[in-house]
């Protein structure tokens, strides 16, 4: 009997090139193409326990199989179906490369950090002024600092590179691409964090170029969109993960980030989040009044996420022991979205959004 398990596109990717996969029969894991230099960043990361919190789980990589491979496979196969054993079908894959040549044989097998989600909103955001390592050519070098010309990374070392939003009200996807975040200005990205955390707010319907809809057509719209008193929480908290990010990094300058962004998601389906939101106030009360075993049962059956943030896209980072400061321009990039998340909370309270 053959296999049903497939590698099929990952439909939530909101920027990048790597074309990320996901197995057909769940959505636990992501298959991301990588180079050598970020698997090993991956499996130099494991020995910190406090890193790894802020970081997709990483369970291992796939081997993309040569041609001669895939024969003695074959080869192997058509043994097994003599012998009796179930065949699976095997299937050769075109070599990949990244934008700079480097070839993608690794595919790393990455938490899905979008799992147990219902309508997950996306925001992609680079972190960081610094370009390019140090492998890199004159070319590429060029090209990476046309590339950041007049955008925000220039002024504030972040940009938003995508973003997909679920408005509640109208029961439909806003998707936002990277234009739409090289667009933005020193002055006007507030207005794209905005539109991302309140997407039922005028900043959040607000016709652009870049910014495209598509109906859910699965979406059961609501009447009111989610309470600002939840909305307000999740930024506090987005805020506390930022501010213990860029602390560790300051801290640990051994870790060089390049090229790495912040991945924050929160649920926007807006029934979702209400009883999300009541299932921790009571987690909450039982914990107050002590009644550690009602707690510890339900926290076997694993709640799904209210929100999630975590550094990813480590094609260019390393863990550099030699590396005695942090790179200001991380520390820099860190800081514009610690006072962009305030911003965010300061225009919240005074617009009643």
């Amino acid at each position: 009997m053959a296999s049903n398990v497939q590698l099929v596109k990952f439909s939530n990717q909101v920027a990048g090139h790597d074309n990320l996969l996901q197995f057909s029969t769940n959505d636990l894991m992501v298959i991301k193409p990588s180079t050598h230099s970020e698997l090993q960043f991956y499996e130099d990361s494991q020995g910190d326990l406090e890193f790894r919190c802020w970081i997709p789980k990483c369970y291992g990589s796939l081997h993309v199989a040569t041609e001669s491979e895939l024969q003695l496979l074959e080869q192997q196969a058509s043994q097994l179906q003599q012998d009796g054993a179930a065949q699976v079908p095997l299937q050769s894959a075109i070599r990949k490369h990244d934008a700079e040549g480097r070839p993608l044989d690794e595919h790393l097998c990455l938490e899905n950090l979008l799992h147990g989600f219902t309508r997950p909103c996306i925001l992609d955001l680079k972190v960081g002024d610094h370009l390019y390592d140090a492998s890199a050519d004159e070319a590429k070098i060029k090209k990476m600092q046309l590339n950041a010309k007049g955008t925000t990374i220039e002024t504030m070392a972040t940009r938003i590179s995508g973003m997909k939003v679920y408005n509640t009200v109208q029961g439909e996807w806003a998707l936002y691409n990277k234009a739409y975040g090289k667009a933005r200005t020193k002055d006007d990205l507030i207005d794209g964090l905005l539109a991302y955390f309140f997407p039922t707010s005028t900043y959040g319907t607000e016709v652009h170029p870049h910014r495209a809809t598509v109906k859910d057509d699965e979406a059961r719209p609501t009447q009111k969109r989610i309470a600002s008193n939840k909305m307000e929480w999740i930024l506090e908290c987005f805020q506390e993960e930022v501010t213990g990010i860029r602390e560790y990094l300051e801290a640990h300058p051994n870790v060089e980030l390049i090229g790495s962004s912040l991945l924050f998601v929160y649920e926007g389906d807006k029934t979702v989040a209400d009883a999300l939101w009541k299932k921790m106030l009571e987690e909450d009360r039982k914990e107050n009044e002590g009644n550690d075993e009602e707690a510890e049962e339900e926290d076997e059956e694993e709640r799904p996420p209210m929100y999630d943030l975590r550094l990813i896209d480590f094609a260019h980072a390393k863990w550099d022991s030699k590396q005695e400061k942090q790179d200001p321009g991380m520390l820099k990039g860190l800081d514009s979205v610690l006072h962009l998340l305030e911003q965010c909370l300061q225009r919240q309270r005074a617009e009643k959004l």
